[in-house]
């Protein structure tokens, strides 16, 4: 009997890690290509395309409108690809659903979108229309995967572990991605010892995406069983991709059943814009600052490895059995505080480079954690065990709103690393902890269809926040305009966000989900 229950909870540990490793292998593509190498490659591929005829390359005014004027189309191609992701992404979870097909369309995907990954290994000079095309179909591709994989976590993990797993899929993530792109950036500083260009190097991490994301997938597709179907006692015909539109109708003339589900996707929806806009923009707007690649790429790497013990912090500051809740929650609000204030140091010192800030961030963080677990755990222990996930989100994203007003000032690269640091802080957990809120709300029977609604809400959030990016830059041609603006999105979003009864939403899933189960065909 103790065999096979350590068999069982040895089966479980390797399929909630198999789930979560996901995460690691399709970062690889967020990090090193959509966050950190193509934003400047692309700029530096399109900009002559945009310098005024007769300025010659001299002129560093055209050169700077050059920039923007490519880093504005690049936003219009994010929210175009995010768009179709979204249109795309509840019929093909629905589809899903309907076929019995959640896993087996995740796989079939993760291998179209890493061969198209690596495809880009192939562009060079004057290619910037291939570029975009590509990166337009693997933001297509990657987005609806996105919400595959996170419809199977409500049927991987067991509900009082969903917080943890969701967690530790994001945290997977940020170690994954970012030991890829550790990898690709050694390469990119060595590369002429190494006997390359610069340009090879950004290359070969684009060929090294592909054969990532497709590679760690291997565990995910033996360890994580597809779910069984229990609405065969439906109306169906023999023609699912017709079922899928039917069964949405369904779902979005039943609203009012799933009213804190809706209201949900809904303030999802705008704080996302914001968080999506964050990730997408962030080198493409330090580049339009003048900020070099090694900034831009030494902040995004340390944002990574930030993320990743504070994507497993925050999911445990809702836990209530966790006595250390009071030093989690201390630890962010820390960091919340000192960071801007270290920048403000920064800014006024002058001439403070990378190593000098990574020391004032280190002793700040040092310091903090020595406060937090000797003297913060009992001062916040009263305001932490007010904290549920809901109110975790909301913390996250008050933070959040920092970032957007902090980056309009900002003007050195010591504050954009210092900033990146910050964003390490949130970015993990209030997307993790959004995810398991959406699956309290969602019947697991029908995880790939409403996910697929969460893609939708997930992915229109990623076309607002770069076009209003883009709108600002093109009508005020200040990048700092730009980024300011996205702060409207976090405000908006922590409003909906607490007219939403996450108790009273959780508890129509789990009758939903029971009169599935009372009319599945055995």
């Amino acid at each position: 009997m103790r065999h096979t229950q350590d068999t069982e909870v040895r089966t479980y540990r390797r399929r909630v890690l198999s789930w979560a490793l996901y995460d690691w292998a399709n970062h690889a593509y967020i990090t090193t290509t959509a966050t950190t190498y193509f934003p400047p490659y692309f700029l530096a591929l399109a900009a002559p395309a945009f310098m005024t005829a007769g300025t010659g390359e001299t002129n560093e005014a055209a050169r700077a409108l050059a920039r923007d004027s490519a880093s504005n189309v690049f936003a219009f191609t994010i929210a175009l690809a995010l768009f179709t992701a979204a249109v795309l992404a509840p019929i093909v979870g629905t589809y899903a659903d309907l076929t019995d097909r959640r896993k087996k369309i995740l796989i079939r995907l993760t291998f179209a979108g890493g061969f198209l990954a690596s495809s880009m290994f192939l562009l060079t000079d004057g290619m910037w229309i291939p570029a975009l095309v590509l990166y337009f179909l693997t933001q297509v591709i990657m987005n609806i995967a996105l919400g595959l994989n996170s419809s199977l976590l409500p049927h991987t993990a067991r509900p009082e572990d969903l917080n943890r797993a969701s967690s530790l899929g994001y945290a997977m993530g940020y170690i994954g991605g970012g030991l890829l792109l550790t990898l690709n950036t050694v390469i990119f500083f060595l590369a002429g010892r190494l006997g390359i260009s610069s340009d090879l190097a950004v290359r070969t991490a684009f060929l090294s995406v592909g054969v990532w994301w497709i590679g760690f997938t291997i565990p995910y597709a033996i360890n994580v069983p597809e779910p069984r179907i229990l609405s065969l006692s439906r109306e169906r015909s023999n023609l699912p991709l017709r079922d899928s539109f039917v069964q949405i109708t369904r779902t979005v003339r039943d609203i009012r059943r799933y009213k804190e589900l809706f209201k949900m996707l809904i303030a999802f929806w705008f704080y996302m814009e914001g968080v999506g806009a964050i990730i997408l923009l962030a080198t493409a707007y330090g580049a339009a600052l003048g900020l070099d690649m090694g900034v831009l790429i030494a902040t995004l790497l340390m944002t990574q490895f930030v993320a990743f013990p504070y994507a497993i912090l925050f999911g445990r500051i809702p836990g209530p059995g966790n006595r250390w809740r009071g030093a989690y929650l201390s630890m962010l609000l820390w960091s919340a505080i000192t960071l801007p204030m270290a920048g403000a140091y920064a800014k006024t010192a002058g001439a403070v480079g990378l190593p000098s800030a990574l020391l004032i961030v280190a002793a700040d963080q040092i310091v903090g954690a020595i406060f937090s677990f000797s003297v913060g755990r009992i001062l916040f222990t009263g305001l932490a065990a007010k904290i549920d996930t809901k109110r975790a989100v909301i913390a996250g994203l008050m933070i959040y709103m920092i970032i957007p007003i902090w980056g309009y000032f900002l003007t050195t690269k010591a504050e954009f690393f210092m900033l990146g640091w910050l964003v390490g802080t949130v970015q993990g957990g209030t997307q993790a902890l959004s995810r398991t809120i959406y699956a309290r709300l969602s019947p697991p029977s029908r995880s790939g269809e409403f996910f697929g609604l969460y893609g939708l809400s997930e992915k229109f959030a990623g076309i607002l926040g770069p076009f209003l990016y883009a709108v600002v830059g093109q009508v005020t041609h200040n990048p700092k305009s730009s980024i300011l603006s996205i702060a409207v999105f976090f405000m908006i979003g922590i409003i909906l966000l607490l007219r939403v009864d996450v108790d009273r939403g959780a508890k129509i899933a789990v009758e939903e989900e029971r009169a599935i189960e009372s009319t599945v065909v055995r």
